[in-house]
């Protein structure tokens, strides 16, 4: 069982190598050598083989003026970027398999150390990475500045001259858990982006204690004081016969379900040119900016966030997770050990310092848990040092967060703030994303860059509540076996299942309403632009 796991794991591993070159191979007008008067990037790869070094130099370039290269380029992109994902998916399959406690052979240990640890897994996802990197690198810049000024539009419309007359729009949420209820008002900041309206918020239905002391307000010019007497309810799309009613409001609670086009996963068509060429994942960059926005910390909270992680000698590189428990595994989810999080973890790490023994391997934890998870991870990995945000020990022992009435006090509303701040700062982050908090992490992460080498959930695959389903467009065509889905090429599947397991693969329905799993490396998203009245000039 041993060797033709180990030979079907060889075997696919040479695939990723044969995909990486193909990427190459099949866009040589988005990735060669090019004269010197147009945009070029020339790097060096280095290659481990018998223990020598050898450089291998390859040149990434496209001509600034050609649409066509950079289509091009972002093709080769994001078909690098599948290889990796799919080489580290692998990576991780044959270290759960070789788990520490399996009886192994003498000569199944001496493959696993050859599989885990050189070629072809680290050594073809680190070059991998790297030229993903590159392309990023070269790229950041422009998104940035496409992030400053989408925050300013947003804060253009959130702060208008003259609040009385300016229209507004009233989000209604129901009573849900800080993460939860900042995804709701989220899809209002959406509506009232696509609507070009004021978004106003009741805070006197928000759970947690002093919100509004934490981060920063969403308007400084408007307030629930400046509604009028009228305020009418929106069901859906701005029809003509509310564009003249100053107020609406949108209501969000669970008996209502409003027909907005402006939810999660649309993104505003303006955009549109731009974004796909910088950024892999369009979807998490514009919630990205809109979680962003919502929960901007107070200066004193950024001081306060500075102090934790001096304390905890918190410096760049670090990894984080947060383990989300207690009243979470009631319905919602499973419980996870801290193995099943420490293994992305490990594999990191591996990765970016491999057995360098002065470097001190340190794990950042967040968790309503804490005074179960910190000594059972101590225990599993005593060479990694694991921090938290906690005044002291006895803190830890009595763990306030346990309770969801203890969660909603301030004090703990600013530990939680302090924590998104360090989670999405760290530069790998494991999570799981049916927590709200471990996707809000996320996105935050994904608002300043492409964050998509340093994101892992271990159990669902991104998605947004009372967004848009996640939908894909067939690459190739798939004939499916029993309890698989088939379907061809251009073909469109919807996603019914946002649960991830295993992560290569998919469960959705085709369009002749068949149901089943299909492999994920046979589709690609389809992303959904629609007109945001708020960003209708051009960038």
């Amino acid at each position: 069982m041993e060797n033709k796991i180990l030979k079907l794991l060889l075997v696919t591993s040479l695939s990723f190598n044969v995909t990486f070159l193909y990427s190459f191979l099949m866009f040589p007008n988005g990735l060669q050598e090019r004269p010197q008067s147009s945009w070029s990037h020339t790097f060096q790869i280095p290659e481990v083989r018998n223990c020598n070094h050898h450089q291998a130099s390859l040149s990434v370039g496209f001509n600034k003026t050609s649409t066509k290269d950079q289509f091009t380029l972002v093709k080769a992109r994001s078909l690098i970027k599948r290889a990796y994902l799919e080489a580290f998916g692998v990576n991780k399959f044959v270290r759960k398999y070789f788990r520490k406690d399996l009886d192994l052979t003498k000569k199944a240990v001496m493959e696993k150390d050859y599989l885990t640890n050189y070629l072809p897994f680290n050594d073809l996802t680190r070059k991998m990475k790297f030229l993903v990197d590159v392309i990023h690198n070269e790229s950041q810049k422009e998104l940035s500045d496409l992030g400053n000024e989408v925050q300013s539009r947003i804060h253009k419309l959130q702060n208008p001259s003259d609040c009385k007359t300016a229209k507004k729009l009233v989000c209604k949420f129901p009573y849900c858990g800080f993460g939860c209820q900042h995804h709701h008002i989220g899809n209002c900041l959406l509506a009232a982006l696509g609507t070009n309206r004021v978004m106003l918020v009741d805070y006197s239905n928000v759970r947690y204690l002093g919100i509004q002391k934490v981060f920063l307000p969403l308007s400084d010019t408007c307030s629930m004081e400046d509604l009028p007497k009228q305020v009418d309810e929106w069901k859906g799309d701005l029809q003509e016969s509310y564009e003249h009613i100053q107020a609406v409001s949108l209501d969000l609670t669970p008996e209502n379900n409003p027909n907005t086009r402006f939810k999660g996963l649309t993104i505003p068509k303006l955009l549109q040119e731009k974004i796909e060429f910088l950024h892999d994942d369009p979807n998490m960059w514009w919630i990205g900016q809109i979680m962003g926005y919502l929960l901007r910390p107070k200066p004193w909270i950024s001081v306060r966030v500075q102090q934790i992680k001096k304390k905890l000698n918190l410096t760049h590189p670090y990894v984080s997770i947060h383990v989300r428990r207690t009243d979470k595994l009631m319905i919602e989810a499973r419980k996870f050990e801290v193995d099943e999080y420490m293994d992305p973890v490990v594999a990191w790490y591996d990765s970016q310092v491999g057995n360098a023994s002065n470097y001190t391997r340190r794990v950042y934890v967040a968790s309503d848990d804490l005074a179960s998870v910190i000594p059972d991870a101590r225990n599993k990995y005593p060479d990694y040092d694991f921090v938290y945000n906690a005044v002291d020990d006895k803190k830890l022992l009595k763990d306030m967060r346990q309770t969801v009435q203890s969660r909603q006090t301030e004090d703990e509303l600013v530990a939680l703030a302090c924590d998104l701040t360090i989670l999405s700062e760290s530069d790998y982050f494991v999570g799981t994303y049916s927590s709200n908090i471990g996707r809000l992490v996320t996105q935050l992460m994904h608002s300043s860059s492409d964050a998509t080498f340093r994101s892992r959930s271990i159990d669902h695959r991104m998605h947004y509540h009372r967004g848009l389903p996640l939908t894909y467009r067939a690459v190739e065509d798939f004939s499916g076996g029993k309890g698989e889905l088939s379907f061809s090429a251009g073909e469109t599947i919807v996603l019914t299942s946002s649960v991830e397991s295993p992560s290569y693969k998919g469960f959705g329905r085709n369009e002749a309403g068949h149901e089943g799993s299909f492999p994920m490396y046979k589709v690609e998203q389809m992303l959904t632009f629609v007109q945001y009245l708020a960003l209708n000039d051009t960038f």
